[in-house]
């Protein structure tokens, strides 16, 4: 743990002292507070927001003291991380009422109502989002709001949509979608063009895209012997 310090710690002279004083029980507390946060390990909830309660505490003190659109994002995101989506969306909310066109802003607050279901608010704000920055999330922002218009059932415009999607963006998951508007509207041909591209551009991209995005190759399959 002192070693981990030295490298990588930020407040490495206050946890030294402690490592150094404190020994073996110190160690522990480094192990729990410091180290296992910096590790791509997926914690409980719980446990993230144990850790990362210093880190909260700033980011609400400077969303309280400072108060631009910059802090709530910051705090929203940090919320968001936790597991506390409530507060999360009250920051987004108090961001967009100091910057109405901020993208981060905008992004968690629709990423927050399509977690609570809530449709229609996702899609207005997705919609603002796009028309701000078309390819936001390289292209994911776009595919999202191509999802929440099947998800409110507005399967003409849905259609219309990923159609246009597809002329800057390779998402398999755009072309399975297209496929299902397709079929329900009957047309098995063009339903089946958008499985058979996707699964050529699947299978002569990348290995890491293509182990990546291979599942969605059996789930066209699966729907090419049905159609």
């Amino acid at each position: 743990m002192i070693y981990d310090c030295l490298r990588n710690e930020p407040e490495r002279h206050t946890w030294l002292w402690i490592l150094i004083f404190v020994n073996f029980p110190g160690a522990l507390i480094y192990f729990f507070m410091r180290w296992l946060p910096r590790i791509d390990i997926q914690m409980p909830k719980y446990f993230t927001r144990w850790t990362r309660s210093r880190e909260l505490w700033i980011a609400e003190e400077e969303a309280r003291n400072i108060g631009k659109a910059h802090q709530y994002v910051k705090l929203g995101n940090l919320l968001y991380e936790i597991g506390r989506f409530d507060k999360a969306e009250d920051a987004y909310k108090q961001a967009l009422e100091k910057e109405p066109d901020n993208k981060q802003a905008l992004w968690g607050t629709a990423s927050i109502n399509l977690k609570n279901k809530n449709f229609s608010q996702a899609k207005e704000h997705l919609q603002t989002l796009l028309k701000i920055d078309p390819n936001y999330k390289y292209g994911d922002a776009s595919l999202i709001y191509g999802e929440t218009l099947i998800d409110l059932k507005e399967f003409d415009a849905a259609k219309e949509h990923l159609e246009k999607h597809l002329q800057n963006w390779n998402h398999p998951e755009a072309y399975i979608k297209l496929a299902t508007i397709m079929t329900q509207q009957g047309d098995t041909q063009s339903a089946r063009s958008y499985l058979e591209k996707m699964i050529a551009k699947v299978r002569g991209s990348s290995y890491y895209h293509y182990k990546r995005n291979r599942h969605f190759i059996r789930k066209a399959e699966k729907m090419l012997k049905n159609l």
